[in-house]
């Protein structure tokens, strides 16, 4: 079973989940625990585009 992951930007701090492998990566903070100022998904490719370097939230 496919599982989703949350996602943190290694250089902002923002958090990122990923509900569906492969599919579209959705904001859920910034790293001072504001929202988000858009929640529209975005492809992993977009925000690679715009500087975003994502890495898996270790537990």
């Amino acid at each position: 079973m496919a599982q989703s992951r949350d996602l943190i930007d290694i250089r902002s701090g923002d958090l990122f989940h990923q509900p569906v492998p492969y599919g579209l990566v959705y904001p859920t903070c910034t790293a001072d625990g504001e929202a988000p100022p858009s929640q529209r998904g975005r492809t992993w490719e977009h925000l690679a585009a715009s500087g975003r370097e994502l890495q898996p939230v270790s537990r």
